[in-house]
């Protein structure tokens, strides 16, 4: 106990009253993102000598600052947001995600750098506040998707489809908006991790006016959009939306009523939102509810929106996870950071891509399994040394070699509008005997030398690498390869066997009867010597006893459309991954076997 402090009150039978007390920590630890200490405000209402309530609260002391000209400050440290966003589900589990699943997920995000989330699209489960309190993870706690229009829930824009399956809050928002949103900041303004309130996202597209004014026609990922600056001046954009009809509602005016009830019950945190077409709602009064603008894919007009608009702070509060636009933040002090599109890969917004059940730009798979942009990333936003190889046959790969056997891009400068997806690279060293194959190596080490069976393909530096990934053409042959940096860290690829064992591991050895708990049991092929087989696939049963729950199996893929809630799944890049919680006390083993008789076990005690 560092503060206490009794108060007595009377209150008449059926009437309220408020107090007000103040407590002083003379010494406080401060909460950050590598230390966040946490206390507790803990109430009780005592009515002779029996507690009759009692509600604790979260408390972290922390100091936050935004500047347009510098970027974020915390505890009066520049701190560049290195962040992600995510949705509600957790794979396999649904909308009810245990706190465990959470747990796991979050704490791999952190191993990739990762210090802050935005909550997409709508307040967050209070156990995920309560995880980036306790973890160190800065959040945008989001309210709203939709205002007063609708979105088309397939597609992100104006309403195209009368079925349910499309609805959205919008149905709820002229009745609802303000209950719900004081509902959200009553709960959580007192977690330290929460830095800001977004009161919408890329809701732009559902008024009148905005995407005419614009000068583009649509939404074009090829680059009309995504990588061109406006084509019209500020002027003519201004006079095309003044000139346009209104339409029954008014996003600016919206905009002003929702930050001015956020700040009616918290003035210590700014209002931002995701702007889709910041071009215009920099002019059109929308940004004038707002104190820090969010870009959502929109980096290239980052000097635009700094020249024009200097007294507004901006940062990416969507980018897809690609090194340009980390690029384009570091060159620029003044942006505060990013929020990449995603962290983990959701389902939904699969727009008729059958079997594709999700969207699969996460630097973390369905299952929670890493992915090659989660190993680009943990090079960018970490100082540990770290390389990561993968491998592809030139055919298949974004590569070819010029006249000197150096690897170009077979479309040059390419890499500067990537967007969502990873290029096509495999993790192993599996291949046809002289395929000319691609290995590309993702580090922060200044220099790395390729090594093929103990011969070196040479030393490369990462200053000679615009879009910083290492490449060497290797013809194919058996053996390993190894990345050597001179930072002291490296990497290994060897080529694998059939599969003749499972590598099986559990995160959690021991559960407790709650539905917070919960064991991810992973699975991984391996050959005689020990090698990861990510090349070829295997069925793999898991025999659960009873004592535990089964909360299903998956391997990741976010194209595999086997369903979740059975004891079989077939692997993806070899590997697969069960959930299960405890029912009943006792010590259980869990079994894995492959359709071919290979078989591994774990065990797993419940309390």
């Amino acid at each position: 106990m560092v503060a206490s402090k009794n108060s007595e009150v009377s209150v008449n039978a059926q009437s309220r009253t408020e107090l007000t007390q103040v407590l002083t920590v003379s010494s406080p630890n401060w909460w950050s993102i590598q230390t966040p200490y946490l206390y507790s405000v803990v109430t009780e209402l005592v009515n002779r000598d029996k507690v009759v309530d009692r509600i604790t609260t979260p408390l972290g002391f922390r100091t936050i600052e935004f500047k347009p000209d510098s970027g974020f400050y915390l505890n009066g440290e520049h701190t560049l947001i290195k962040g992600v966003n995510i949705h509600h589900d957790g794979g396999l589990v649904g909308a009810a995600v245990p706190e465990d699943v959470w747990r796991r997920r979050l704490l791999r995000l952190k191993e990739a750098g990762v210090n802050a989330i935005r909550m997409s699209h709508n307040p967050a489960s209070a156990e995920l506040m309560a995880l980036c309190d306790e973890l160190g993870l800065l959040v945008q706690a989001e309210i709203f998707d939709e205002w007063d229009n609708p979105k088309d829930k397939r597609l992100n824009q104006q309403e195209r489809h009368d079925d349910e399956i499309s609805r959205g809050y919008a149905a709820w928002f002229q009745t609802n908006a303000e209950k719900d949103l004081r509902a959200a900041v009553l709960r959580d303004r007192n977690h330290p991790s929460l830095i800001m309130w977004s009161i919408g996202n890329e809701i732009e597209w559902t008024y009148p006016r905005y995407a005419a004014a614009t000068g583009y026609f649509d939404m074009n990922a090829d680059g009309n959009y995504f990588f061109t600056p406006p084509r019209i001046s500020p002027e003519e954009i201004k006079r095309r939306f003044e000139t346009s009809d209104e339409g029954k509602y008014v996003l600016a005016k919206t905009a002003k009523k929702l930050s001015s009830w956020v700040k009616a019950l918290d003035t210590s945190r700014p209002v931002i939102a995701n702007l889709i077409l910041p071009s215009v709602s920099h002019i059109s009064g929308y940004t004038d509810a707002l104190d820090i603008v969010g870009y959502s894919y929109r980096r290239v007009i980052y000097d635009y929106g700094r020249r024009l608009f200097p007294e507004k702070m901006i940062m990416g509060t969507e980018n897809v996870p690609q090194w340009h636009e980390w690029k384009a933040i570091i060159e620029r002090p003044a942006i505060a950071g990013t929020f990449l599109w995603t962290g983990i890969d959701y389902l939904g917004e699969a727009h008729g891509g059958w079997p594709r059940k999700g969207v699969g730009s996460g630097l973390l798979d369905l299952a929670g399994f890493r992915k090659p942009s989660f190993h680009m990333f943990k090079t960018l936003w970490n100082e540990t040394p770290h390389v990561y190889l993968t491998t592809q046959v030139m055919e298949k790969s974004v590569y070819t070699t010029d006249d000197n056997n150096r690897v170009v891009e077979k479309t040059p400068g390419s890499w500067e509008t990537r967007v969502w997806t990873w290029h096509d690279v495999e993790r192993h060293c599996n291949y046809q005997r002289d395929d000319m194959t691609v290995v590309e190596a993702y580090s922060n080490c200044e220099t790395l030398t390729l090594y093929v069976n103990g011969e070196s393909f040479g030393e490369q530096a990462l200053a000679d690498h615009a879009d910083h990934i290492y490449k060497w053409a290797v013809p194919f042959t058996t053996g390993s390869i190894v990345a050597k940096g001179e930072c002291g860290a490296s990497d290994s690829l060897s080529t694998a066997g059939e599969p003749s064992s499972i590598n099986m591991i559990a995160d959690k050895l021991m559960l407790t009867l709650d539905e917070k708990s919960a064991s991810h049991i992973e699975v991984q092929l391996e050959d005689e010597t020990g090698t990861p087989v990510t090349h070829t696939e295997a069925t793999v049963h898991f025999d659960v006893p009873e004592g535990l729950k089964l909360l299903g199996v998956d391997n990741g893929w976010v194209n595999s459309v086997q369903p979740y809630q059975r004891n079989t799944v077939q692997t993806h890049e070899g590997r697969a991954l069960a959930i299960v919680q405890g029912e009943q006390p006792g010590r259980y083993e869990i079994t894995a076997v492959t359709d071919n008789g290979i078989k591994a076990l774990v065990t797993v005690e419940v309390k």
